[in-house]
């Protein structure tokens, strides 16, 4: 059984990540060490497509049923939150991660940020303090200038700060997707998660370890190529006295790479403490940074010509 490996233990209970965050490679995050970046480049050549995923075995009656009725409550808690607040930290695993004695993988790079939520579809994430692994210096350092992800969805727009390319960018809603835009996203494990639209998209089974009492764990598979472009597995704890997230752990294609989330419960608000008019207002264009649009009512209705 998989386990959250090498997260730093904290005083209290052993998350979230914001579904439209994970909806593709973050731009301007992770960068390999300078030796690695000053490598030639390589031959161009057309990026893999994820295989077809592969169901796993079937699950017992019991497993079902224990899942079922997880799904349901976890449908019933998500309902009647409305307003959702707290910061995180968040553990990058990949390739060149540094190793310990031991030989175990540690993170390449960590980070602490924010999040806030509001019923349905209004979201901020963003990453305000990163470090990275320096192997010349054998110590993480801290990340210089806007590097984190950041954005903001106010249920008509979602603001993305796109800061390699000096951008702030906001991507119009079409009707159809306003009130949803976030539920619905590549991620729905925590705004607004229906148990019949996780049945539907993933492969779910209880990996709890007979050892913890306060938690739920819960792994889910991709069962369609577009969910498996961006993940191939991801492990999401509950805590068991609110069924509210406290972490998640996300691989990425080829199961090598892999993100992990925390939240600090001791930072969690829950239907309280949020400016609804300053949280998700659109972002002011900061200095140097090109404001773009892209409209997708517009596109969509152009492509139709």
């Amino acid at each position: 059984m998989c386990r959250f490996s090498r997260i730093p233990p904290w005083s209290f209970p052993v998350l979230f990540v914001v579904a439209l965050a994970a909806a593709g490679p973050a731009r301007g995050q992770v960068q390999p060490p300078a030796a690695a970046a000053a490598a030639p480049a390589p031959v161009a050549r057309v990026a893999a497509v994820p295989a077809a995923p592969q169901p796993p075995p079937a699950l017992s009656p019991q497993q079902q049923a224990a899942l079922d009725q997880l799904l349901a409550a976890w449908e019933a808690r998500n309902a009647a939150v409305r307003t959702w607040s707290c910061t995180f930290h968040k553990w990058e695993y990949n390739a060149w991660s540094p190793t310990d004695a031991g030989g175990d993988r540690l993170a390449f790079a960590e980070s602490t940020g924010e999040l806030k939520y509001a019923a349905p579809d209004k979201g901020l994430f963003r990453v305000k303090e990163s470090k990275q692994w320096s192997p010349e210096a054998s110590r993480y350092e801290i990340r210089g200038g806007d590097v984190g992800e950041h954005w903001v969805c106010n249920g008509e727009s979602i603001y993305e700060f796109r800061h390699n390319e000096r951008q702030l960018r906001e991507t119009r809603l079409p009707p159809e997707m306003r009130g949803k835009a976030i539920s619905d996203g590549p991620l729905p494990f925590v705004f607004g998660a229906k148990a019949d639209t996780l049945r539907k998209r993933y492969w779910m089974r209880l990996i709890t370890p007979p050892e913890v009492r306060d938690q739920i764990w819960l792994e889910s598979l991709p069962r369609y190529q577009a969910d498996a472009a961006n993940f191939s597995k991801v492990e999401l704890i509950l805590q068991a006295r609110d069924l509210m997230p406290f972490a998640i752990q996300i691989y990425k294609p080829g199961g090598q790479d892999r993100d992990v989330y925390q939240f600090d419960p001791r930072t969690n608000f829950i239907d309280k403490g949020l400016d609804m008019i300053r949280d998700f207002a659109k972002p002011v264009t900061p200095f140097g940074y090109k404001y773009v649009l892209d409209d997708v009512s517009s596109q969509g209705a152009g492509s139709g010509k």
